[in-house]
């Protein structure tokens, strides 16, 4: 049985809405559908268009398609269900997949979400947790032990048409068969009726009001950090596309306060309180930096609008303390619709949702099936029983450091959740940025998660990706290398120059001899050597490690066998047996006689000695094996912390007629320090020591074929070896000249990563400290930004290896070789970061489109 750590959070259903901008029926439909379901206020809105609407459209000036754009909505939200406006939507989005699950309760009409079931007069959400669940909780822990002021609680009188008063307040639909929603909120809050109006914001807003969007967010403790500063949000709810980024704003970490453009000069007093209590001293820090609120303009407000709003502000705003100014002001939307470019910039991320986390281990059945059971969180207050099909959700983050062959990274499956099948049943699991996300129904019931070993998942991943994958014979070798060894972290045990050169020295073989035009191949055992042998080869690798290795950590890890030599009498052979076959009467492997154990004094009759066995017993470096599991080894643990990594090692594939092959494919955990990011897929060309060039033009091509495959992969060449050769390095440099055509998301198509004997064959620790101890060109590259994550170092390793410039400098000349419309304006440049830098241009007006400091 394997044991597997995880980590499950418990958190609300979150259910999308597709819909055209300018659906404003369907927009405030679905508004009033989330005010009725636990965590209803983070509920997205996802735009589907072919042709951006004129607010939008200084956005996508034809760097992206609509399709691209609405897919990016969806990678960012990771919706668990979704809502259609109208029919065909889903295709539109790129989610066609997800209607053809036998798991029900992933795609509804908007109509759907809220119809009444036969022979009912009353209407329940056949999604998400309903919210008079929290209604019943307040009650029970709160209402009924304080008198209810007036004034604690409030409705919106009469809802204007524009969905103001849905963004804002929230408003319950108005269906017959759905009134028990706002009954239930006014018979427990006994609300205040009061008109969509600035008092009834600055009723709510500074006294703490309960509003029917505020309780959706009954017991969530949304995650913020010290950079979530608050966001005033100006917007036109004139303008659907404005309530729709008000509405989706929510979804990210920093605090929004929503202001109507209307409603701003009966404001401009609140909103100068509110940003005089947000300017004060960073906790913390010793510089004198204060924290300040962030005043971002929807994209349909004009420039003179902005200008004037800031008018109104700024002669009541309190005198700055530092350079930065008491207010940051901002006229663009982060393009949530990106993904994250070359490292450029941190993108925008969406906030998590803390209701309830523990950690658990997994104890996995050893069988077929690979098993294991965990009970399910749920809410406190939730009912048994609901109608809906997914009512609440459990994110598993699933660990696994090397020990048990057992799958636990996969790449993201957002539009297409029929693969893999990691619940019992029909049932389809989301796989995203919050771990693997498990949909429930009812209370009291423990979930099923079904393992797979690591090739299968990625045999698995090869296939949906159009190859047909298979294993050759180095890459058995491997797997059973890093089994014998106990997982990765074993392979630390062979991960020494000489040691490895001693294995090779001492395996078995097949020896080929040419005589003319015969050819013949003659097969020979792995040769023996003594104790004194290896105890010389590990007490010099000894001096120079923390570790205190012994023959007993080989032969325990069966990579040594004891045996005795003997010599027969009858051919003077000298045979091998281990000690398990010993005995009075031996027989000879070469003339197959039998001949008498030797007994007497001399001890040049029998000699202790050992051999290699098993996967190490083959010869030329395990057949490349030892350079790919030290590799994989390396690559867990480059950027200081052992991480989980996933992989096959001597894969071949083929497609549609064309040949290719890898030394390994891997996952890698995604490197976090807060951001949400999905796992990098590592394609990886190892060689062993040895002379000269080792490193041909066929493996850089065969690299390049495979990222072309696999657009994003991150390449590796690595050497036992401690220098590349001048042969290796002119071809390194084309590759990397290759792989740094720009992306669109402006970042390099492939990173490349240069592994030496320096990276695997060291020491325990980060990587930092190996190349302080190189020295060199290596020790200019040991600070913490050139080895924070995996592309970090990646970067850094071209540096060192072949003195190119990075990335980023590289792109920087080329910027700056580009034609400048204005003196003040960025230099031109392609891709999504490019047209961010363009609408960004210009150093202080707000007309600029630039996010500038305000006093």
């Amino acid at each position: 049985m394997a044991e597997l750590t995880a980590v499950v959070r418990l958190r609300p259903a979150r259910v999308a809405l597709l819909v055209t901008p300018g659906d404003r029926t369907s927009i405030i439909k679905f508004m009033r559908l989330s005010a009725c379901m636990w965590g209803g206020k983070y509920n997205p809105i996802i735009p589907v268009f072919r042709k951006p609407p004129k607010a939008w459209a200084s956005d996508f000036p034809g760097d992206i398609s609509g399709f691209e754009i609405t897919k990016g909505y969806v990678e960012f939200f990771e919706p668990d269900a979704f809502v259609e406006a109208q029919p065909g939507l889903l295709e539109k989005a790129g989610l066609a997949a997800l209607k053809d699950t036998p798991f029900g309760g992933r795609v509804f009409a908007l109509d759907e979400v809220l119809a009444p079931q036969p022979h009912k007069d009353w209407a329940e959400l056949h999604v998400g947790l309903s919210v008079i669940d929290c209604f019943r909780d307040a009650y029970r822990t709160e209402q009924r032990f304080h008198r209810r002021h007036a004034g604690s609680a409030m409705t919106v009188a009469s809802a204007p048409s524009s969905g103001l008063a849905e963004a804002l307040f929230g408003v319950y639909p108005d269906l017959p068969t759905a009134s028990y929603f706002s009954e239930q909120f006014q018979e427990v809050y006994e609300p205040e009726a009061l008109p969509c109006s600035p008092e009834a914001w600055r009723h709510v807003m500074f006294n703490k009001v309960a509003t029917p969007l505020s309780v959706t967010s009954h017991t969530i403790r949304p995650q913020r950090t010290w950079e979530d500063d608050v966001k005033i949000f100006v917007f036109d709810p004139g303008q659907t596309v404005d309530l729709i980024d008000l509405w989706n704003l929510r979804s990210q970490p920093a605090p929004i306060v929503p202001v109507p453009l209307s409603w701003l000069p009966e404001l401009v007093a609140d909103m100068q309180q509110i940003i005089t209590e947000e300017y004060r001293p960073l906790q913390g820090n010793p510089n004198g930096i204060m924290r300040n609120a962030t005043l971002e303009f929807s994209r349909s407000v004009s420039n003179q609008a902005c200008q004037k709003a800031l008018d109104l502000l700024q002669p009541g705003l309190p005198s700055s303390k530092d350079q930065f100014g008491t207010l940051s002001v901002k006229n663009y939307r982060d393009r949530i619709w990106d993904k994250p470019g070359g490292g450029m910039m941190n993108p925008p991320t969406r906030i998590i949702l803390d209701v309830e986390e523990k950690r658990i281990t997994l104890d996995v059945r050893e069988t077929d099936s690979k098993t294991a059971r965990y009970d399910v969180l749920k809410p406190s207050f939730a009912s048994s029983y609901g109608s809906a099909q997914i009512r609440w959700v459990n994110s598993v983050k699933v660990a696994n450091y090397g020990a048990a062959d057992l799958a636990t990274i996969y790449p993201f499956n957002t539009f297409d959740r029929s693969q893999p099948r990691l619940a019992f049943g029909a049932d389809d699991i989301l796989i995203g940025s919050e771990g693997w996300s498990f949909s429930h129904r009812y209370s009291g019931v423990n979930e099923l998660i079904q393992f797979q070993t690591q090739q299968q998942a990625i045999l698995g991943f090869l296939e949906r990706s159009g190859m047909t994958p298979r294993l050759s014979e180095p890459g058995h070798i491997a797997r059973q290398i890093v089994d014998q060894l106990g997982g990765l972290w074993g392979t630390r045990l062979i991960a020494d120059a000489k040691t490895l050169n001693l294995m090779n020295d001492m395996a078995g073989g097949i020896r080929r001899r040419q005589n003319g035009s015969e050819e013949t191949f003659e097969q020979f055992d792995p040769r023996s050597r003594d104790a004194k042998t290896w105890v010389e080869v590990l007490n010099a690798r000894n001096k120079r490690s923390y570790n205190n290795w012994t023959i007993e950590h080989l032969t325990k890890a069966n990579i040594l066998t004891l045996g005795l030599e003997t010599q027969c009498t009858n051919c003077m052979h000298r045979n091998w047996d281990t000690v398990d076959r010993l005995s009075y009467q031996l027989t000879c492997r070469r003339c197959l006689k039998p001949y008498e154990f030797p007994q007497g004094a001399r001890s040049v009759e029998r000699a202790w000695t050992y051999r290699v066995s098993g996967p190490f017993s083959v010869s030329d470096y395990a057949k490349g094996a030892y350079g790919a599991v030290l590799a994989l080894q390396s690559l867990s643990e480059l950027d200081s912390n052992f991480r989980s990594i996933n992989f096959i090692t001597a894969v071949e594939m083929e497609r549609g007629g064309k040949k290719y092959e890898a030394d390994y494919i891997a996952f890698h955990e995604p490197d976090r320090f807060g951001r949400q990011d999905a796992p990098t897929l590592i394609i990886g060309e190892a060689k062993s020591f040895g002379q000269g060039d080792l490193i041909k033009p066929k493996d850089i091509e065969k690299l390049k074929e495979l990222a072309l495959n696999f657009p994003g992969a991150l390449l590796t060449v690595s050497v036992l070896k401690n220098e590349f050769s001048d042969g290796e390095k002119g071809l390194l440099k084309k590759l990397v000249r290759w792989s740094r055509k720009l992306a669109p998301d402006g970042g390099p198509r492939n990173a490349v990563l240069l592994l030496t004997g320096h990276e695997l064959l060291r020491e325990p620790g980060p990587i930092s400290n190996t190349w302080k101890d190189v020295g060199g060109r290596h020790a200019e590259f040991a600070d913490f930004h050139s080895t924070r994550v995996l592309r970090d170092i990646a970067e850094s390793s071209i540096q060192i290896h072949l003195e190119m410039p990075s990335f980023e400098e590289e792109r920087r000349q080329a910027w700056n070789r580009r034609q400048r419309k204005g003196p003040n304006d960025f230099p031109r440049m392609p891709g999504q970061w490019g047209i961010m830098l363009h609408s960004m241009s210009g150093p202080t007006t707000v007309a600029s489109g630039d996010e500038t400091a305000a006093e």
